[in-house]
């Protein structure tokens, strides 16, 4: 579907297309560094859960021993510490989704803005019609909500292998 919209768009005005439909790769790319980056915050959480889970074992399993030398607030400060940094790993992938949002966002404002301000110039010069710029702003936003539900909705597009999108679980 968004391949017949893009066409029907290239055949409405060839340069806004261009310039509309380059939203795709700038999208794509964005779409793989915050996959890239959020995978390996997962890894980073998944061992610093695991260090804190060994750590609360081992000092359980040796608590006679700790208590011996004395060493309880050894063991909870540095259970604290797998605790707090933790945390952060979290904090930092919410950052992160926050700012990659934002940067998704941004782009596909400023190309709204770029395909708006051509296509003004073309008005002004006669090559297109106001009737073919609203048809065209339509099909715009026919194509971007299309490839917004492709990539991220596993049930639209079940090819999808999960180590190119490893939020789908086969």
């Amino acid at each position: 579907m968004a391949l017949v919209v893009g066409a029907f768009m290239v055949g409405l005005a060839p340069r806004l297309a261009l310039l509309a439909l380059l939203e795709l790769p700038l999208g794509i790319a964005t779409h793989r560094i915050q996959t890239a980056r959020k995978e390996a915050l997962q890894r980073s959480m998944l061992e610093a859960s695991a260090r804190t889970a060994s750590g609360v074992q081992e000092s359980v399993a040796a608590i006679e021993t700790i208590r011996i030398f004395s060493a309880e607030e050894e063991e909870e400060e540095q259970h604290r510490w797998n605790l707090a940094k933790e945390l952060r790993l979290k904090e930092r992938m919410e950052l992160e989704l926050a700012f990659f949002t934002l940067v998704q966002r941004v782009l596909q404002l400023a190309v709204r803005v770029l395909v708006l301000f051509r296509s003004h110039q073309q008005l002004r010069e006669g090559h297109i019609t106001p009737g073919v710029l609203v048809t065209f702003l339509l099909y715009q936003d026919e194509v971007g909500s299309h490839v917004q539900v492709i990539p991220w909705n596993p049930p639209v597009c079940p090819s999808i292998h999960p180590s190119i999108h490893p939020s789908i679980h086969p």
